[in-house]
């Protein structure tokens, strides 16, 4: 598998049940594996369905009609004189209820529906960041295996050349002091490997934490990690920047506060509450009907304030989303000027630089056994075709993590390959 970044592409389109990150990922795992681990897993993805939970619970709240109110009361009992008695009782035994005006309910709900699509963006931002991490964290392993193995060939070299030095040391050739420094330098990339494994190590680590596990089971990661292919043009990154989960939040945002604004507009039609019942007056022994209604005065002043208080955020939100959107694509020009110049880099070094130093060595090998060449320039030959290996190494590494990042700042996968 090329070392794609797909995280966008499982984020926007896996309908299928994801791999259980409790049954332990072994072997060699795929960047998907790692994925889908993680959605599964990962500790901040949980607390969402909990949120709307929360939510459904408030909409089925908001969707409730006023309820209706029993009311009883009694007058002119225990006072004075000839009210000092139940001889002049008065009892009130109504029903009443709030009618809304303004179609409250519909507007109360519509609320907490924007809540609900706000709550949604608010997770593909989530995933989209922690499947971000993912990828770096999976390119980190990739990284560290092609430095391992890197650091296997260096300890190689270095034994090879204690091989090759040993029986001219012994006839007296070659001095012994080229056969101590070569013995140091075995020592030094023996030491150098060992680090190279630890990172590896920590790199595996690191990475299965994504999905909550704290000892890794796989060995390794599957990738093509030096194939880092062509890029996009930046007008055709930059053309569906404004699809990306963390621009499309302020949408939401805004069409909340739309909501929040109807709801506050609404609060300037008073509501009305009826009642009607029945007053029983025992001195007369008589009874009669009660109607009452209650209508508010000045509710139109009363919600002034928060009509103003939401349109000043509508504007805010714009404001913001103008901001975000400004750095964004200041942000992606950059990574892709930088991701041009790590393929150029990765591109120039396997085609042209590293065969060129690995002819110079075996060349160079060659004229030292003749006695052309000293030992300083045998090793000074080795060293430089391990550095190029090296410096491919990390200019692979930057161009994956800068591809990686212009995904998910720019909401769309680019080509790898």
């Amino acid at each position: 598998m090329h070392l794609k970044c797909l995280f966008l592409v499982v984020l926007f389109t896996t309908t299928g049940p994801l791999v259980r990150a409790q049954q332990a990922l072994s072997d060699t795992i795929t960047l998907r594996d790692a994925i889908n681990a993680t959605l599964e897993a990962n500790p901040r993805l949980r607390s969402f369905p909990l949120l709307e939970e929360a939510l459904a619970g408030e909409r089925e709240t908001a969707d409730l009609n006023p309820a209706f109110r029993v009311n009883s009361n009694v007058e002119n009992v225990l006072g004075t004189g000839s009210l000092g008695d139940f001889s002049a009782t008065e009892l009130n035994l109504s029903l009443s209820q709030v009618v809304e005006m303004g179609d409250k309910r519909t507007i109360r709900v519509n609320v907490i529906n924007r809540k609900f699509d706000l709550l949604n963006t608010e997770r593909r931002v989530t995933e989209l960041d922690l499947l971000g991490e993912v990828v770096r964290r999976f390119i980190d392993v990739a990284s560290a295996q092609e430095r391992w193995a890197l650091q296997q060939q260096a300890t190689a070299i270095s034994s090879q050349t204690i091989e090759l030095l040993t029986p001219l040391v012994d006839a007296g050739q070659t001095p012994q002091l080229e056969l101590n420094r070569a013995q140091a330098a075995l020592i030094r990339a023996r030491t150098a490997e060992q680090a190279a494994a630890s990172y590896l190590e920590d790199s595996r680590l690191r990475l299965s934490n994504m999905w909550a596990v704290n000892s890794p089971q796989f060995e390794g990661v599957s990738s093509d990690f030096l194939a880092v292919g062509q890029s996009n043009s930046i007008e055709s990154i930059l053309s569906d920047v404004e699809s990306n989960p963390n621009i499309e939040i302020f949408a939401d945002e805004s069409r909340l506060l739309e909501a929040e604004l109807r709801q506050a507009q609404a609060k300037q039609q008073g509501d009305i509450e009826w009642s009607a019942g029945v007053r029983h007056l025992r001195e007369l022994n008589d009874t009669g009907f009660v109607f009452g209604v209650s209508i508010p005065l000045m509710s139109k002043s009363r919600a002034s304030g928060n009509i103003r208080t939401t349109r000043a955020n509508l504007q805010e939100v714009e404001i913001r989303r103008a901001t975000s959107l400004n750095r964004l694509i200041g942000e992606i020009s950059s990574l892709h000027k930088q991701l041009l110049q790590a393929i150029s880099e990765v591109d120039s070094l396997r085609s042209e630089v590293i065969p060129l130093l690995n002819s110079a060595m075996q060349d160079t090998r060659e004229a030292y056994l003749a006695g052309g060449y000293s030992y300083l320039e045998l090793i000074s030959a080795q060293q430089e075709y391990l550095d190029a290996q090296f410096a491919l190494i990390n200019s692979a590494t930057n161009a994956h993590k800068f591809r990686a990042e212009i995904e998910r700042l720019s909401g769309q996968p680019l080509p790898s390959q």
